[in-house]
């Protein structure tokens, strides 16, 4: 893709490399505005993915 293509691609989705932090710190932004409160995102832990760690889970 040369520069050009690439920079009217980003004019037209100007949110296609944004990373999943800032897609939830936009979302929280949007609601403080019309609500007054945050959300809480819930977040993926490694603790019971690790094969060390299987007696941790059930």
């Amino acid at each position: 893709m040369k520069y050009e293509e690439m920079r009217q691609y980003l004019k037209q989705n100007p949110y296609c490399f944004r990373t999943t932090e800032e897609c939830e710190e936009e979302m929280n932004n949007r609601i403080m505005k019309q609500e007054g409160k945050r959300i809480n995102f819930a977040k993926a832990s490694d603790r019971y993915h690790d094969e060390n760690d299987r007696d941790l889970v059930w």
